[in-house]
């Protein structure tokens, strides 16, 4: 199978079987979507060193995890699941499950586990490194070793011996090496394209960390969280840390009757285009592309847009282990393209001075913020709006479209809202409890 940049998912799940995992985007795409279809349950829990996130496309599922704060989730179409590294989890479909993983590029070491059914204790587990084995081998030989060594079966609780596993329903072996075809003839191109990152380093470490206590897994429902979302592009989750996959909203509504607007967006990572839904445009359900780190978004003054185009798309992006992050917005001449100003900033640092104590955690998307920020320069300054190649002075941007300046204003009230909050808590009277 040869990687491309874009895709329908359905189209491609009919080629795929349980748990394949494949890998579906160019090497050199940060972060990599692998796609399966899965009819039986998982034969063991899967633990990956790095954070992913687990897409439900079509079907119904129970996501499972052990040594956990949660202990499942319930996955119907449009679920999205924040698995932090060092969760061990298992998927139980019902019936055919259709799932797409977010993985880092370099995804370093992964594991599968096995845990009792009583007693629920660990009875074996099998580590490995992505950069000198593929996921897919690794499977095939952890589950082999299972079938093979009773001790690896048994319960240290309860001495109950688990069944060998059959493994009829798996092509791991197939996979590997389809995986590996496709790669061989795509290193070259990919390393002149994004760099010799895309060649996979070995990890420094030996076993994978238990997950953090503090940063459980959590479960999103796309559609509804789009009803109620205030802004183009706000992030699922709250796990915007280095590492973190970050998918966010943008919602193409019909209703809005006015301009889109348009500008030309830059960012240091890549960005994982997938729609839920789609009507009136070039994007299908299910379709996944991934543009250039430089890319046009929105519609120019003058071109056809067809008003009855929806899309509702979950855009996401994983943020630099280390290192600089940064984005830029630039608004070009109505009239001849020329590029008027350009606003770049880094992506974690927020427009405004903030006096309310430590904000960090509730300052959500920075780049949302910038953003609202960038367009409010170029509205307000009427110079910075005319072109010094041809003189026409642009139109202002329509920053109410993308929701950015509610996103910015709402950020300063919940600061100043949890700032009263916390000096009420501070001055409650002594003995008030027990009035």
């Amino acid at each position: 199978m040869k990687r491309k940049n874009r895709f329908d998912s359905f189209e491609e799940a009919a080629k795929r079987g349980s748990y394949d995992e494949m890998p579906m985007l160019e090497l050199g795409i940060d972060p990599q979507l692998h796609l399966s279809r899965n009819e039986v349950v998982q034969p063991f829990f899967l633990i990956c060193a790095q954070d992913t996130v687990l897409a439900q496309m079509s079907g119904k599922a129970r996501l499972e995890f052990a040594d956990s704060s949660v202990n499942y989730f319930d996955l119907v179409m449009g679920d999205f699941v924040y698995i932090p590294a060092g969760a061990p989890h298992r998927i139980r479909p019902q019936g055919e499950s259709v799932n797409l993983r977010y993985k880092a590029a370099q995804p370093g070491l992964e594991a599968v586990a096995w845990y009792s059914d009583r007693a629920r204790a660990e009875t074996a587990r099998i580590t490995w490194d992505c950069a000198e084995e593929m996921p897919q081998e690794a499977y095939l030989r952890a589950c082999e070793a299972y079938n093979a060594d009773e001790r690896m079966r048994t319960c240290p609780v309860t001495q109950d011996v688990a069944p060998e596993i059959d493994l009829s329903s798996f092509s791991w072996k197939n996979v590997a090496e389809e995986i590996r075809e496709a790669e061989g003839a795509e290193m070259t191109r990919a390393v002149r394209k994004y760099g010799e990152g895309v060649v996979t380093s070995k990890s420094n470490a030996t076993e994978i960390p238990p997950a953090d206590d503090s940063r459980p897994p959590l479960k999103v429902n796309v559609y509804d969280f789009a009803r109620s979302v205030t802004a183009a592009l706000a992030p699922i989750f709250p796990y915007l840390g280095p590492g973190c996959m970050v998918p966010c909203i943008a919602l193409n509504d019909p209703g809005w009757s006015g301009d889109l607007g348009y500008f030309i967006h830059t960012n240091t990572v890549q960005e994982v285009n997938l729609s839920f839904g789609s009507r009136g445009g070039m994007r299908v359900p299910g379709g996944v592309s991934v543009g250039p780190y430089t890319h046009p978004v929105g519609a120019k003054r003058g071109q056809p847009f067809n008003q009855d185009f929806i899309n509702l798309a979950v855009i996401t992006q994983r943020q630099a282990n280390s290192g600089e992050q940064s984005e830029a917005m630039a608004f070009v001449c109505d009239n001849c393209g020329e590029e008027l100003y350009r606003r770049d900033y880094d992506a974690h640092s927020y427009p405004d001075d903030l006096s309310a104590g430590s904000a960090e955690d509730l300052l959500g998307m920075p780049t949302i913020s910038q953003s609202a920020a960038a367009a409010s320069e170029f509205n307000e300054n009427p110079e910075m709006r005319t072109c010094k190649s041809c003189g026409h002075v642009s139109e202002p941007f329509p920053v109410k479209a993308w929701g950015w300046a509610d996103y910015k204003r709402r950020t300063h009230v919940v600061l100043e809202a949890r700032e009263l909050m916390r000096h009420a808590v501070d001055n409650i009277p002594d003995g008030a409890a027990q009035s």
